[in-house]
């Protein structure tokens, strides 16, 4: 058994390796995504220039430099750069993964834990953040590892059982120093599993607990007295008020969330959903109300309640975004390994002919995608690649179906883990070609020409979007935003405007020549 575990762990990590692989393969195809990986990227690059770690920001931010440390580190090592900005992401879904593996085994066997974590690498909202500058890959791991150091207490692990607990503490901390208070969420959404393990009714429990989120408060606690030194009380106020409009949705607004994350939580954890559903027979313990509602299973309380509270808890926030759905997917993917795999499949065929079918259907789009969109996979290297990828997915598909024509029977196993392969492949094939998610491209290519002919001087923005903004200021190596109602005329003609278009007759007032150059964007 440990070596067929040891088998599903390398998998995992193959197909993680094989995504990030392409990811940096395919680099000139793709850049920073606007808006919050220029953002999170560009304030990384500020704690790295500037040597300040703590409080960097000359204004009170609104977050903690948690969320900023994992990108700025991955810079001080590998050098500034879009790919370096993803890396914190990548290893921490790699992580997750694993961590998301042995939780799982913990209640279902080797094979079941192996599909589920499958089914969570496949899941379009899970891939996209794994590869995405920014905190969220880093909270689900956080998470994950709170659940770890939960459910392994009293089992069998070379840890000690006061370490765990002291280990869940730290993530606990960790998480607001990363998160600030929407790690709150997933604390709450824990509650049931925490009151299942009978762990719970010990007071050493919360004591060492306890100790555990005072030891890993040290860096958040360091980073507000930071804050308070510079900025005061504004400093501290600006987490608090910001935290405050997070929670301010009331009436309508918090109705309306629930369809909102319902509708994108169905679209953006395909196949989860698609799996999950149809097969709710095959759920082993059989398929009741009381399965789902029962405190005394720790798997349902991971499994069910947990996204039931965290979907209730997001309908409160005062803004909605998709993803902040992103801790819930490895707790849907729980589902995934609920589903019988020992069952031999006359009776299986049905939802294997359901799945196969849409699965075609998703790598013909994915083709579609990639023969329609202009200006796509242009390098011969990086065509050779993609195209490598999409043909292995197609084949799988092609080959399955036909087993199940040949043979009229098909194990669960066998149609689940050549589903989630396939599309994890697409999904590498067509992210790092930059088929899919807004890649930016041309921005980046504007960037490296405006460095190579302008690196002596000072490259002026103008006019320009808050998400082309962002990510410019991250690749410009000199850049300053100028404002419509400054003086362009005390500036000297050495530096270098950016506008678009419509903002540059603007600038006839001052005359022509102004500037040595002009790009329009």
């Amino acid at each position: 058994m440990k070596h067929q575990t040891r088998f599903h762990v390398l998998i995992i990590c193959i197909l993680l390796l094989i995504s990030s692989v392409t990811l940096f393969w395919f680099d000139t195809q793709q850049s920073l995504v606007a808006h919050d990986e220029g953002l999170y990227a560009r304030r990384a690059k500020l704690i790295f220039e500037s040597g300040d770690w703590l409080s960097p920001f000359l204004t009170p931010h609104h977050k903690t430099v948690g969320s900023y440390w994992p990108i700025a580190s991955s810079f001080q090592l590998f050098g500034v750069s879009d790919w370096a900005a993803r890396l914190p992401s990548i290893f921490s879904a790699i992580i997750a993964t694993i961590l998301f593996y042995f939780v799982s085994r913990r209640y279902f066997n080797s094979p079941s834990s192996f599909v589920a974590s499958l089914a969570l690498l496949a899941t379009p909202l899970y891939f996209q953040y794994s590869r995405t500058t920014g905190p969220d890959m880093l909270f689900v791991l956080i998470i994950i590892a709170q659940v770890y150091f939960l459910v392994s207490i009293n089992g069998s692990s070379y840890l000690p059982n006061r370490l765990k607990m002291i280990g869940l503490g730290v993530c606990i901390s960790l998480a607001f120093f990363v998160r600030s208070f929407v790690a709150l969420i997933p604390i709450i959404s824990l509650v049931p599993l925490i009151l299942s393990r009978s762990c719970s009714k010990s007071l050493s429990f919360w004591a060492w607990i306890f100790f555990g989120v005072l030891l890993g408060s040290f860096p958040l606690l360091l980073n507000l007295y930071s804050v308070f030194i510079d900025h005061g009380s504004a400093g501290l106020l600006s987490l608090f008020s910001f935290a405050s409009k997070k929670v301010g949705a009331t009436g309508f607004g918090t109705f309306l969330s629930v369809p909102f994350y319902l509708s994108r939580a169905l679209l953006l954890t395909f196949p989860l959903f698609l799996v999950i559903l149809p097969n709710a027979r095959f759920f082993k313990g059989g398929f009741s109300p009381s399965v789902f509602v029962s405190l005394k299973s720790e798997i349902n309380s991971l499994a069910v309640l947990f996204p039931l509270i965290y979907l209730s808890a997001l309908s409160f926030m005062g803004t909605r975004h998709y993803h902040y759905l992103i801790p819930l997917v490895p707790f849907f993917a729980f589902n995934i390994a609920r589903i019988d795999l020992s069952s031999k499949c006359r009776q299986f065929k049905f939802e294997a002919y359901f799945v196969g079918f849409l699965g075609f259907l998703y790598l013909f789009g994915a083709c579609l995608i990639y023969l329609l969109r202009p200006g796509g996979v242009t390098e011969a290297s990086v065509y050779f690649v993609f195209v490598v990828l999409l043909v292995c997915s197609i084949l799988c598909f092609c080959a399955f179906s036909l087993k199940i024509l040949l043979l009229k029977k098909v194990t669960p196993f066998a149609l689940l883990f050549v589903i989630f392969v396939s599309q994890f492949l697409s999904l590498s094939a067509l992210a790092g070609g930059g088929l899919i998610w807004s890649t930016n491209k041309e921005l980046k290519s504007l960037a490296r020409t405006i460095n190579a002919e302008c690196r002596s001087s000072g490259v002026y923005l103008y006019g320009l979007s808050s998400k082309d903004l962002t990510v410019l200021k991250f690749y410009l190596d000199n850049s300053y935003v100028l404002d419509d109602s400054e003086d362009l005329r005390s500036f000297q003609k050495k530096c270098l405007v950016m506008s678009s278009k419509e903002k540059a007759k603007s600038l006839q007032q001052f005359g022509n020549g102004l500037f040595e150059k002009t790009y329009f964007r």
